[in-house]
């Protein structure tokens, strides 16, 4: 019963404005990048001459920086919960104890003061519920995007001062959320990013301060395992998933031969439960990339048809995936589009 009213509480729009991921169903890595990408796509192709600037914060061992008595406050405050229900997390969150252990010898408990355990599905819930705030804090002056306990900024406009300025004012209310919460802000983990469609500007770097420091720039940031370019065009991602797919078909060509080793069947599952899903790996954002690019995912799943079915180059493409019994990326993607955007 706890359980399912703390779930009922994440369900409210109005307290996460949409924009918490990683805890509720429909909300994965996938539906975040694609969040934020379209946000900034959508600022730039109203207008050409905007530019984005992006902030991509990590917050140091959050987890087990969950300050237990403010967690029962906005618990009470925000979430409506009380009686027994809030008697019965505290103590959840009251009674942990740790123990190391070190060949056969163990050591002494330690009760710990602060934070939640990361194993319990009901850990992730309370950490949500934690945040809670920090939306509304952040979207007076920018777009806000959070999974689990990775957050990122951005905002867009015609001039790149306004921008900065906007960006470091938000940072300043994010570091006085951090501090009320005693949540700590990595400035040397954490990059900005710059997003424009004017090639002039394509090597301008922001200056956007954390903490009296500048934060560090990056051209093509990783975010949520997606790796994003200035221009959206999803060049360099699709690079990182051949070079990735490419090292996995050394698996097929390992098990595979002639006279010997794994049959169709096995190389086949194998492809799809090792390699397809590389390839697939944020589709709903790479799909719009060109024809060139797209082809050249189409030609890691073919070099893997030709090594489950052992037909040489000379025969057509077609009968190669025809008989390994693979549909094209391209058909697969459109369906998966199909059905991701139903769902959404």
């Amino acid at each position: 019963m706890i359980l399912a009213r703390l779930k009922y509480f994440l369900d409210l729009n109005d307290l996460l404005d949409g924009a918490q991921y990683g805890f509720r169903r429909g909300h994965g890595t996938t539906d975040q990048v694609l969040y934020m990408c379209q946000k900034i796509r959508d600022a730039q192709s109203n207008k050409p001459t905007n530019h984005s600037r992006a902030v991509f914060l990590d917050l140091s061992k959050a987890f087990d920086r969950v300050w237990k008595h403010k967690l029962i406050i906005k618990l009470h405050e925000y979430g409506r919960i009380n009686g027994k229900a809030l008697a019965w997390i505290h103590d959840f969150q009251g009674r942990r104890v740790i123990r190391v252990k070190y060949n056969n010898t163990l050591s002494d408990s330690y009760k710990i003061s602060q934070g939640v355990p990361q194993a319990s599905l009901l850990s992730r819930i309370l950490f949500a519920i934690y945040l809670t705030g920090i939306e509304e804090l952040l979207t007076r002056r920018c777009g806000v995007g959070i999974f689990a306990d990775d957050i990122v900024l951005w905002k867009s406009g015609a001039q790149v001062e306004e921008i900065e300025s906007d960006v470091n004012l938000a940072l300043g209310d994010l570091r006085e959320f951090a501090d009320h919460h005693k949540l700590i802000l990595n400035a040397n983990k954490s990059y900005v990013s710059f997003f424009t469609t004017n090639k002039k500007l394509y090597n301008y770097e922001p200056r956007v301060r954390f903490d009296g420091q500048n934060i560090s720039t990056v051209k093509h940031p990783k975010y949520l395992g997606f790796l994003l370019d200035p221009e959206f065009t999803c060049n360099k991602h699709i690079e990182i998933l051949i070079t990735k797919s490419r090292r996995r078909l050394n698996i097929l060509k390992c098990i595979s031969g002639r006279d010997w080793g794994a049959n169709a069947e096995t190389l086949r599952t194998t492809y799809i439960a090792l390699i397809r899903p590389i390839l697939e790996y944020g589709l709903p954002v790479y799909f719009c990339a060109s024809d060139s690019n797209l082809q050249k995912l189409e030609r890691v799943q073919l070099s893997a048809a030709r090594i489950i079915t052992g037909l040489r180059n000379s025969c057509p493409n077609k009968i190669v995936l025809y008989e390994a019994d693979l549909q094209p990326l391209r058909f697969r993607g459109r369906a998966g589009l199909e059905k991701y955007f139903s769902n959404l």
